[in-house]
C-alpha cells in the first residue's frame, strides 16, 4: 500500500488566512434589533420566531416556510425569490449551501428553497425534517405533532386535510398527498378558483390562475418517481466570516452599483464553457441579470479594496515576489489590480498571478515588461467571454491569492511598486443589510473573537492538498465527476491542517458529501436534480463504508467524527423505496485545548463516492483589533447624507443617530474600513 506525505496543506498559510501580525477587524457585523442574522442559521430562525411571536411548533414551522416565499408581496423584506440559472457555482454547480444561498444570492429554484427551509428547521429546533425530489419538483418536510408536514415556499402553499378550519387542520404531508389527490383538488371551487377559507394565503398562486392545480397534484401522485433524500439536502461549509486588514475596507452597496456589474455563472463539460443562465421571457432576460419577477427585488454588488503596507527586501536581488490574499465571505466575479510601477530598462519586468487553490498551481494574469514607469492597471486572465460577460480566473471563487513577481537586476519590490491597490467585486443580497430609516436609527455592532478559515479544495485537485492519499481516484464524466477507491480497497485521504498565523488551532470543521451510486443514479449539477451514470460499484451488493475521523498525529490514534449508516431509517417511520444515500456530512470539534498547532483529518471510503470535500480551520483571534470606520451612506430628500462610527477596538457597541421623521431616505452604501 503505497502512501505518500506532503507538507502541510497549509504550507501557504500566512497567504490564504490571515496574512498580516498587524491587528486587524474579525468578521465585524452591523445590525438594527429587529433585523435577522442572516450569518448563523441558529441565530436566523431565532429571530424569524422573534418576529412573528411564533412559539408552538405548528407557529415556527410556518413562521419559516413564510419567511422564504418567493413573492415578496407576501413578507417583507422578501428575502428569497425564484429565478432560474443564477445561484450556480463551479465545479459542484447548483448552489445549495444556505448561507451561500441568503448572504451572497437571494434567489434559487424550488431545489434550493428546499434545503433552506430544511436549514431552518433543523437550526430552528425541530428534529426532524427531509427533503423529497418529485420529478421537476423538490419539496421539504417538517416533523411535529408526530408526523411529517410539507410546506411549500417555491410555488407559495401547504394544504390542510379536510374541510376544518386551516389553522386548526392538519397539514397534509407529501406521503398523504401521494395516496389522495383530492386534498389539493378538494380546496377548488373551479379550476382556477379556490373555495372561500379553504386555504391559507398565499395558496399556489400561480398554479390556481393556470388551471394547473391537477398537474400539482400529479406530480405528487405519481409515486414511482418520488425520491427522499436520506441526508441532509444542503451542506454546512461556508460561513460569513471575514478578515478586515490595516489599509483594507469593504463597500456594500443597497441597489446595484452599475447595471453592467453582475456574477454571471458559467459551466462547463470540460472542453468548452457557457453561459449557465437562459432566457426565458421578457423579464428574465440575461442581459438584465437576476431580478425579481414580482417587484424591484435585485442582487447588489460590493467592492473589497486592500491597499497592502509596504514591504521589500533591503538589497537588490535578482527576482522579488510577494504574495498577498484576497478571500472574500462573498462570491466574487472580478478584480483588479492597479499600481505605481518603475521599470527602468528593457531587462526588468512585472509578472502578475494568481491562484485560487492556495497557492498549488498559478495562472498568468499579465506581464509589464520595461522600461516603464507609470500607473498600471491589469486583472485576472480570461477564461471565456460570451454576449454578457466575461469569466475570468477568479470567478464563482471565495478568495484567491495574486502573486507579484519582479525579475531582472534593479530596485527591490518597495522601491519598484507603489500605491498598490487590490480591488475585488463580489455579489450579495442587498436584504442582509440594516437599513436606515427616519427617526431614531440603533445599530448593534460586534466583531468576533474566533475567525473561521476555510480550505478552497475542489474534489478534482484534492490529491494536491492532501498530506497523503491512498487508493482514490478521479472519474470525470463531461463536466461532472467524484472520487473513488480502486476496487476491493479502502480509499483514503488525509490532510493536515495548521493555523493560519501565528498561535493555535481552537477547532477545526470537517466534511463532504459521499455519494452511493449503487442504483446508477447521481446528482446533476445543472438541475440540482438527478442524472444517470454507470452503477459504481460494477459488483452489485458489496458492502460501502465510509468516515472521518481526526488526530493530532499523522498516523493516529484517531477519533471518528462520522461513520456512514447505510440505513437511515427510523423504525418509526414508513419505509420509502426510492432513497437517495447522498450524506451530506459536516462535523465540528471546538476547544481543542492549549498546544494544538496541527490537526490531521482522514478521509476513508470503499465502495461509495465522493464529490465535495470541506475542510475549514479556527484559532483566536489577536487580543487587539484595529480600529474600525463604520459608514452609512444615504439620499435625504435627494441629497447625500453620510454617518461616521469609529469602532475603537470594541468587540460590541451599540450607537444610534437621527434623521428627520418626514424625510425621504433612500439608503446607498455601507462601508467599513479597518485602520493601523
Amino acid at each position: 500500500m503505497y502512501t505518500r506525505f506532503r507538507n502541510s496543506i497549509v504550507g501557504v498559510a500566512l497567504l490564504w488566512g490571515m496574512s498580516s501580525l498587524h491587528a486587524q477587524v474579525y468578521s465585524p457585523k452591523i445590525m438594527t434589533p429587529d433585523q435577522v442574522d442572516t450569518s448563523n442559521l441558529k441565530a436566523l430562525a431565532r429571530d424569524i420566531y422573534r418576529n412573528v411571536h411564533a412559539v408552538t411548533p405548528r407557529e415556527k414551522a410556518e413562521a419559516i416556510w413564510r419567511f422564504y416565499l418567493t413573492d415578496g408581496r407576501f413578507v417583507k423584506p422578501g428575502m428569497f425569490y425564484h429565478i432560474p440559472g443564477w445561484a450556480y457555482e463551479e465545479p459542484l454547480g447548483e448552489v445549495l449551501d444556505p448561507i451561500k444561498l441568503l448572504n451572497s444570492y437571494g434567489f434559487g429554484l424550488c431545489y434550493q428553497d428546499a434545503p433552506l427551509l430544511q436549514a431552518t428547521w433543523d437550526a430552528g429546533g425541530f428534529e426532524r425534517t427531509r427533503v423529497w425530489f418529485l420529478t421537476g419538483h423538490t419539496v421539504a418536510e417538517v416533523f411535529y405533532d408526530g408526523q411529517y408536514h410539507y410546506y411549500d415556499s417555491d410555488m407559495m402553499g401547504y394544504t390542510t386535510v379536510g374541510d376544518g378550519p386551516v389553522k386548526t387542520s392538519h397539514v397534509a404531508s407529501v406521503e398523504e398527498l401521494e395516496s389522495d389527490r383530492n386534498i389539493l383538488l378538494g380546496k377548488l371551487a373551479a379550476a382556477n378558483q379556490v373555495k372561500t377559507g379553504a386555504v391559507d394565503s398565499p395558496w399556489y398562486n400561480a398554479d390556481v390562475r393556470a388551471g394547473a392545480i391537477g398537474d400539482l397534484a400529479n406530480i405528487f401522485s405519481s409515486t414511482e418517481d418520488n425520491y427522499v433524500y436520506a441526508s441532509t439536502r444542503y451542506p454546512q461549509g461556508h460561513s460569513m466570516d471575514f478578515v478586515l486588514r490595516p489599509g483594507e475596507r469593504m463597500i456594500r452597496y443597497y441597489h446595484q452599483a452599475d447595471s453592467s456589474l453582475r456574477y454571471l455563472p458559467y459551466t462547463t463539460d470540460d472542453r468548452h464553457w457557457q453561459e449557465f443562465p437562459k432566457d426565458h421571457d421578457a423579464s428574465l432576460l440575461v442581459k438584465n441579470g437576476p431580478g425579481s419577477e414580482k417587484d424591484s427585488r435585485r442582487w447588489s454588488t460590493g467592492l473589497i479594496e486592500y491597499r497592502p503596507i509596504a514591504r521589500g527586501s533591503s538589497d537588490n536581488t535578482p527576482e522579488t515576489q510577494v504574495v498577498y490574499s484576497m478571500p472574500s465571505p462573498y462570491v466574487i466575479f472580478d478584480a483588479r489590480f492597479s499600481m505605481s510601477a518603475s521599470l527602468p530598462d528593457a531587462a526588468r519586468s512585472l509578472i502578475v498571478e494568481t491562484s485560487i487553490n492556495a497557492g498549488h498551481t498559478w495562472t498568468l494574469a499579465s506581464t509589464l515588461h520595461g522600461p516603464f514607469s507609470g500607473t498600471w492597471v491589469t486583472k485576472p486572465a480570461i477564461v471565456d467571454q460570451s454576449a454578457h460577460g466575461e469569466l475570468n480566473t477568479v470567478t464563482g471563487t471565495y478568495g484567491y491569492l495574486v502573486r507579484l513577481t519582479l525579475r531582472g537586476a534593479g530596485p527591490d519590490f518597495s522601491h519598484s511598486i507603489k500605491d498598490l491597490l487590490l480591488a475585488t467585486s463580489f455579489e450579495f443580497n442587498p436584504r442582509t443589510l440594516p437599513v436606515i430609516a427616519p427617526g431614531t436609527n440603533v445599530l448593534n455592532y460586534e466583531s468576533a473573537d474566533v475567525i473561521r478559515t476555510e480550505l478552497p479544495i475542489r474534489a478534482d485537485d484534492a490529491a494536491t492538498f492532501a498530506a497523503s492519499t491512498e487508493n482514490i481516484k478521479f472519474i470525470a464524466d463531461k463536466g461532472q465527476g467524484y472520487l473513488v477507491n480502486t476496487p476491493e480497497t479502502d480509499g483514503q485521504m488525509i490532510f493536515a491542517l495548521s493555523p493560519f498565523a501565528t498561535g493555535q488551532l481552537s477547532g477545526f470543521d470537517a466534511g463532504g458529501r459521499f455519494l452511493d451510486l449503487s442504483n446508477g443514479l447521481a446528482p446533476d449539477k445543472l438541475t440540482a436534480e438527478l442524472r444517470h451514470v454507470v452503477p459504481w460499484p460494477t459488483t452489485p451488493n458489496v458492502p460501502q463504508t465510509a468516515s472521518i475521523a481526526w488526530s493530532t498525529k499523522p498516523n493516529g490514534p484517531w477519533t471518528t467524527l462520522w461513520t456512514y449508516v447505510p440505513n437511515v431509517q427510523r423504525s418509526d417511520e414508513n419505509p420509502v423505496p426510492q432513497t437517495l444515500r447522498w450524506p451530506e456530512v459536516d462535523r465540528s470539534v471546538r476547544n481543542l485545548g492549549t498546544g494544538s498547532s496541527k490537526v490531521y483529518v482522514r478521509y476513508r471510503f470503499r465502495n461509495l463516492a465522493m464529490d465535495a470535500i470541506r475542510l475549514a480551520t479556527l484559532q483566536p483571534t489577536l487580543a487587539r483589533q484595529s480600529p474600525l470606520t463604520i459608514t452609512h451612506r444615504w439620499t435625504q430628500n435627494g441629497k447625500t447624507a453620510e454617518h461616521t462610527e469609529i469602532i475603537q477596538g470594541d468587540l460590541k457597541k451599540a450607537y444610534r443617530f437621527n434623521l428627520p421623521r418626514n424625510s425621504n431616505i433612500q439608503n446607498q452604501e455601507l462601508i467599513l474600513a479597518a485602520h493601523e
